[in-house]
């Protein structure tokens, strides 16, 4: 059943995995995996079938990331509307984790299209950082994208390159940076992210609480 819905993930192919779904497949199989792996690979189409069929996008892999987290990080379609359906099932909070990865990967669509919804808070401790949004984008100088309203937004704004190319997103956890580097303020949970989500194949539901910053979480995230 793996190496099916995988191939359906790796193909973008929505129908043959939606006759699986009408075949019994369960759209929470193993603890949501399908439904990360999709968002991760860029694969909008296999993401919408799940969550129609009632896979719950706000289940964690085992690095802490999100189906949101990892389609910011995909960086696919994000100059299109086809993520729509996904901001519809976050929440405020959900939203600014979601634009906390866009910022650090510098996804400049993706950001766009969460501050668009309206329902993004700016304020809030964000699960992967710690750091609300208008802290994170000072550090990276994206703070003008935030106090820009969603009539306003200029989407001629040019994305930078691919982020898993940048030389500043090869963090792994215990590396250095320079002292002027924007990455220097990250927490170990933020490189153990960005480590495991490259790395995992499946992305496993976690077997153990996750602690996602090292200060406490606020209660909204537990």
């Amino acid at each position: 059943m793996n190496s099916k819905i995988k191939t359906c993930i790796y193909s973008d192919n929505a129908s043959d995995l939606m006759e699986l779904l009408n075949n019994g497949l369960d759209p929470n199989f193993e603890g949501g995996w399908p439904i990360r792996l999709a968002a991760r690979h860029g694969s909008c189409s296999v993401v919408k079938a799940l969550i129609q069929y009632g896979a719950n996008p706000h289940l964690l892999g085992e690095s802490g990331a999100s189906t949101l987290q990892l389609a910011v990080f995909s960086t696919a379609h994000w100059d299109t509307d086809k993520w729509t359906f996904l901001l519809s099932c976050c929440d405020s909070s959900q939203l600014a984790d979601g634009a906390a990865v866009a910022i650090i990967f510098n996804n400049i669509s993706a950001l766009l299209r969460i501050l668009e919804t309206g329902r993004c808070n700016t304020n809030i401790p964000t699960t992967l950082t710690g750091k609300t949004l208008e802290m994170l984008s000072k550090g990276y100088k994206l703070h003008y994208l935030l106090n820009t309203s969603p009539i306003q937004t200029n989407r001629n704004v040019t994305p930078n390159a691919s982020p898993r190319r940048s030389r500043q997103h090869r963090l792994v956890p215990g590396s250095s940076t320079s002292s002027h580097h924007p990455h220097r303020n990250l927490s170990p949970s933020v490189a153990t992210f960005f480590n495991q989500t490259v790395g995992q194949t499946g992305l496993t539901p976690p077997r153990s609480p996750i602690t996602l910053v090292s200060s406490p979480m606020p209660a909204y995230t537990r």
